[in-house]
């Protein structure tokens, strides 16, 4: 493992203390450019559960308060509260590619919505102690400056069985080991969204470190960010770690 890899863990809780949790459940709210195309009431708010040793998270409440969504490794499905199956969609990714992926550059469907938000929430949640998961590869890059400090980058490469938003993607870390910045592409959306998230308001819940406020703008040439569009925008009020 490398030096700033260990740094970043050890800023957000360190790897033992991620290592002993089995799920947690967040709490926030989502808007910005993208929930626009997000059906029903379109995750307004956010409940979510999401399980450490898989890919699985579940959002209670969407597409309609009496619905859940369900996104199982790449597969989704909507259930109801009492998990009842109403819809279901096996390799959910397929549905953004393709000739069935155009009309999608403008709406999706509440199972199109389950697949990003189940992974971009997994992964979200999950990191840093994610980046230690077998497959993934990790190269200290050049540092960056932005906002008056300098920042290390972490470039990430993640295997295909990882469902994410790119294969490449980079983590920007401050002085202290927290991550401020995650470059991607959005594949799902289009070929066209490199993406800067960013992440501020660091909090602690049970040991662990989370950034709770999180804005996501278009990367423009240089891998400068762009101030408009909002893409996303999510602000999480509360976690409860399962161990």
């Amino acid at each position: 493992m490398i030096a700033l890899l260990e740094e970043v863990l050890t800023a957000h809780g360190g790897l033992e203390q991620w290592r002993a949790v089995t799920a947690l459940t967040a709490r926030g709210r989502f808007g910005g450019l993208l929930r626009s195309r997000f059906p029903g009431n379109r995750m307004a708010t956010v409940t979510v559960r999401v399980e450490f040793a898989q890919q699985h998270a579940v959002f209670r409440g969407f597409p309609h308060q009496d619905q859940q969504a369900v996104f199982d490794r790449g597969d989704v499905r909507i259930e109801t509260r009492d998990g009842e199956l109403i819809s279901a969609r096996c390799n959910a990714r397929a549905a953004f590619t393709g000739l069935s992926g155009l009309h999608r550059n403008l709406r999706w469907d509440a199972l199109d919505a389950a697949y990003f938000a189940g992974y971009a929430w997994w992964n979200y949640l999950s990191t840093p102690a994610l980046l230690t998961r077998e497959g993934i590869t990790i190269t200290e890059r050049d540092t960056w400056s932005e906002a008056g400090e300098l920042w290390r980058r972490l470039e990430v490469g993640f295997p295909p069985e990882i469902h994410t938003h790119s294969r490449r993607q980079t983590f920007f870390v401050d002085s202290a080991g927290l991550i401020r910045r995650h470059d991607y592409l959005a594949n799902p959306i289009g070929r066209w969204a490199h993406a800067a998230h960013y992440c501020s308001d660091h909090r602690n819940f049970a040991g662990l470190v989370f950034p709770t406020h999180r804005r996501v703008h278009p990367r423009g040439p240089g891998g400068r960010s762009l101030a408009h569009p909002i893409l996303v925008a999510l602000d999480i009020d509360h976690i409860e770690i399962e161990k």
